[in-house]
């Protein structure tokens, strides 16, 4: 394989390392979203709540440690760093809809699912 070859290679595979995921993510009243129920490894959120009231964002283990317990007002935007093997879970707990901006970075090979 000549030069040229390897660093495109090289180039190619660094870009498909660095994957990123956006959504918005619709939560049921009285419902939750967990990201990140599985094996993984590190991964980061920017969280924009794009709802009218407020909704709750924690981190689980899989052994049901929780962790880095937050509320996030109307219009807010975190960030979030979630350790590997760490569920994100995104509460609300309002009688209405609510709605989430989600930016995915790092390790994007996430189990998504929702929880009452």
């Amino acid at each position: 394989m000549n030069q040229k070859t390897f660093v495109l290679l090289a180039i190619s595979s660094l870009f498909s390392a660095c994957s990123s995921v956006f959504s918005v993510t619709s939560i049921a009243a009285n419902e939750s979203f967990v990201l990140g129920n599985n094996a993984h490894g590190y991964f980061n959120v920017k969280l924009k709540n794009l709802s009218a009231h407020p909704i709750t964002v924690y981190q689980k283990t899989l052994t049901d440690s929780i962790h880095s317990f937050s509320v996030i007002k109307s219009k807010e935007t975190v960030h979030v760093y979630a350790d590997k093997n760490t569920a994100l879970i995104i509460e609300n707990k309002s009688e209405d809809p609510a709605s989430v901006k989600l930016d995915l970075g790092g390790d994007v090979k996430l189990s998504m699912g929702y929880k009452n």
